[in-house]
C-alpha cells in the first residue's frame, strides 16, 4: 500500500518531530510512503479567516497533488476536516 503523507504547515513549523515520527511509524508498519515535496499549505488558514476565494488556488493545488493516492495520512485533525469542507467548494 502506498500512501501520501501530508505534513501540515504548522506541524512543519512548530512540531517537525511529529511529521518525522509519522513517517517512521508508517515505514515501520511496512507502508510505502510518498511525501510530495511540492506540497504547500492546504489553504485552511485562509479559508478559516473568510478568504475562501483567495484559498482556492492553494486548495486546487493540494487536490491535484494528492488525488492520485488511495490513502492520505496527515497528523492533524483540523487539516483533515478542512479537506472535507473544501471538497464541495472545488
Amino acid at each position: 500500500m502506498k500512501v501520501g503523507l501530508v505534513v501540515p504547515c504548522y506541524v512543519d513549523t512548530f512540531y517537525p518531530e511529529v511529521g518525522i515520527a509519522t513517517l517512521e511509524l508508517l515505514e515501520r508498519l511496512g507502508v510505502e510512503v510518498e511525501y510530495p515535496f511540492e506540497q504547500t499549505c492546504c489553504g485552511q488558514p485562509m479559508a478559516n479567516s473568510g478568504c475562501e476565494e483567495d484559498s482556492r488556488a492553494t486548495e486546487e493545488h493540494f487536490v491535484r497533488l494528492f488525488s492520485r493516492f488511495e490513502y492520505i495520512v496527515v497528523p492533524s485533525g483540523s487539516s483533515r476536516t478542512s479537506w472535507l469542507t473544501m471538497g464541495p467548494r472545488l
